[in-house]
Order: C-alpha cells, then sequence, then structure tokens
C-alpha cells in the first residue's frame, strides 16, 4: 500500500509540474493587447483624451488621464513604437484643452499625478515639454502646503485642513525627482520635509501602513494606492541619500502589504476597490512595487518574492478576469467580467500590471 501511494504521489506531482510548466504566458504579448483595447475602446479621437468607461461615458477624468500618459510611456519603454509618442503628444495636448486650457487643478493630487506622468514621459523620450509641465505643475503643487495639522499638502485648494496621504506621498516623489534632474536643494529639502511630514501623521510606522487622511484612520478605510505612493516615496529618497532608513521603510510597507490576506492581498491577489477612482489604486502600487524590485541594494529572495507576487497576480488577472476576445478586465482580479464594458481606470490599472511583467 505505501508503495503504491508514493506511486500516486509521484504521477501527481509530475502531472502538476507538467502543467505549471505548461502555462507560460507571453507578457508582453498579453501587455500588447491590453493596450490595443485601451487605444480602441476609450480613446476620444476628436478630442484626445480618453474616456471615463467603453460604454457611453465621455466624462473627463484628469487624473486617469495622467495614468495613461504613464502607461503609454511603459509601452514606448517596451517596445519603442513611435505610434505611443504620438500618442502620448496628443493626450497631453487634451488634457490641456479638456482641463479648460491651463495645466492647474483645484485638486492638488490631480496635479500630482499628471506631474509624476509627465517626469516619467519626459525620462522616456527626452521631450521637454513634459519636463516644463512637471515644473509648472510642482510650482502650483508646493504652494498647497499649509500649517493646519502640523503641516502637509492640500487635498483640495480652499480647503486648508485637508490632509490626504494622496496628496502628499506623490509629491515627496515629485520633488525627489526633480531634485535628481535639477540638483535644486530646495525640491530635496521638500521632500524631506514632507516625508517627515506624513510619517508622522499618516503611518503606521509598526506595520508601515498608510492612512487615508489625517483624521481617518479606519482600517476600514486602507487603499493600496497609498501603501504605493509611500513605498516610492522611500524608495526616491534612499536612492538620493543611500540612508538606509528610507530603504526599511520602503520595504516594510511592500513585504506588509503583499502578505496581509485580511486587507490587502487575499490569497495573494491585491483586492478589489471596486470601479471608478477605486479601480486605478492596484496598478499605482504595482507600479512603485516594480520599482523596487528593480533596486540591486535589495536581496535576491525579496526580489524574487516581490516578482512571485507579481506572476501570481498577472496569472490570475488573464485566466480568471479577463473578458475575451474584447481583452477587457474585471477590477477583481479573481473573479469573470460580467460583460465588456467596464471603466478607463481598471483597464489602466491591468496595464500597469503587465506592463510591470513584460519588463521584468
Amino acid at each position: 500500500m505505501n508503495q503504491f501511494l508514493t506511486l500516486l504521489a509521484l504521477s501527481i506531482l509530475s502531472v502538476t509540474t507538467a502543467f505549471s510548466q505548461s502555462v507560460k504566458i507571453n507578457w508582453s504579448k498579453a501587455a500588447d493587447s491590453a493596450q490595443q483595447a485601451l487605444t480602441t475602446q476609450f480613446w476620444s479621437k476628436s478630442q484626445n483624451y480618453f474616456l471615463h468607461n467603453n460604454n457611453g461615458n465621455d466624462t473627463f477624468d484628469y487624473w486617469w488621464n495622467a495614468h495613461a500618459l504613464d502607461v503609454l510611456a511603459n509601452g514606448f519603454t517596451r517596445t519603442k513604437d513611435p505610434a505611443y509618442t504620438a500618442r502620448m503628444s496628443n493626450l497631453l495636448t487634451g488634457i490641456y484643452n479638456m482641463n479648460g486650457s491651463h495645466w492647474a487643478n483645484k485638486f492638488y493630487d490631480d496635479m500630482e499625478w499628471l506631474a509624476l506622468a509627465c517626469l516619467h514621459a519626459y525620462d522616456v523620450t527626452n521631450d521637454s515639454k513634459y519636463k516644463e509641465v512637471a515644473e509648472i505643475l510642482w510650482d502650483n503643487i508646493n504652494a498647497g502646503w499649509t500649517n493646519i495639522h502640523g503641516g502637509g499638502i492640500m487635498w483640495q485648494s480652499g480647503m486648508p485642513d485637508s490632509k490626504n496621504a494622496c496628496s502628499n506621498g506623490p509629491a515627496i516623489i515629485i520633488a525627489a525627482k526633480l531634485y535628481k534632474l535639477n540638483k535644486a536643494g530646495e525640491d530635496l529639502s521638500w521632500a524631506k520635509k514632507i516625508y517627515q511630514w506624513q510619517e508622522a501623521y499618516l503611518v503606521d510606522t509598526s506595520r508601515g501602513v498608510v492612512w487615508d487622511a489625517f483624521g481617518n484612520y479606519k482600517e476600514t478605510g486602507l487603499y493600496t494606492y497609498n501603501q504605493g505612493t509611500w513605498l516610492g516615496a522611500a524608495l526616491e529618497l534612499y536612492t538620493i541619500t543611500k540612508d538606509n532608513k528610507y530603504l526599511q521603510d520602503a520595504l516594510k510597507t511592500a513585504n506588509y502589504i503583499i502578505k496581509d490576506q485580511q486587507k490587502f492581498a487575499p490569497n495573494g491577489i491585491l483586492k478589489d476597490e471596486g470601479a471608478g477612482d477605486g479601480g486605478l489604486f492596484k496598478g499605482i502600487f504595482i507600479s512603485y512595487l516594480n520599482e523596487l524590485i528593480r533596486l540591486k541594494e535589495i536581496s535576491r529572495s525579496t526580489r524574487n518574492e516581490y516578482i512571485q507576487f507579481l506572476k501570481t497576480n498577472g496569472e490570475s488577472l488573464l485566466t480568471k478576469a479577463t473578458y475575451r476576445p474584447d481583452y477587457i478586465f474585471n477590477s477583481d482580479w479573481s473573479a469573470q467580467p460580467k460583460g465588456p464594458k467596464t471603466d478607463g481606470s481598471i483597464q489602466l490599472s491591468a496595464c500597469m500590471l503587465l506592463e510591470a511583467l513584460a519588463g521584468l
């Protein structure tokens, strides 16, 4: 009997191993398909921006389109296809026009997302117009700092006490990236000052978890994107200063999120944060985790753990949460979409995941 059970176990192991080896995903092709669906189903040819959804809602979402610019920059980095840079340029014009022919927005986080996307676009194209827009936006953003609640950048103009993680984490990254470009000490000072404020008022340092806003310390109000920008901020400051404290901050947050099956990653899959704005949250976390993976100072075992986390999410997305042949995705990366209609935010998050995996 023992010999039979041993043979049976070996047989099952052989079949399982063969199956796992046979399931090989071409991440670059998957990213191509996701990008194509984004363009064919969400792009407004007449006004040069990405629509709210592919079901007739043509609302202009400033910060979603900022992330669309980021996604297009990822596509260009991977393929070097000039079609991406042409669309990036058209999109930048479209954002400006749809925002009333100016760059500024009453929401500071909106401006921050666009500034970050423009810095990414400048990095991959060396086109100075993107850097110029980022610098214009940064001048508006740092003016949002108020001393209420000890400091921090407002979430919305006219609301000086609205100190949110989404308006401070990205600001740290912008200031740090601009310091790398221009070597202006003021920008580095801004990055450190905002970081110190956010750590003091919005971060549970025992876990590395970022709260949503000053005064909102509810466990039910924890969002993946705030964790992403925090680890991204720590990573930027580490690469500038080489202060190990920043690296440990980034690792603590990343490790907590990917291992927390209660709030953030049930069964190893990033949680469903719904449609609308929430549809973008996971993609933002993925983007900054992807940057951390590329840091040479992290250990091989940690890097492999992070890569496997991305692969687990990507495999679940493509095998369980993709509507074919449209290549449209569900906000829940472990469940089949109900149909081919979805919000652009959800499509963008999936693109971010697939581009990250293709790049790795």
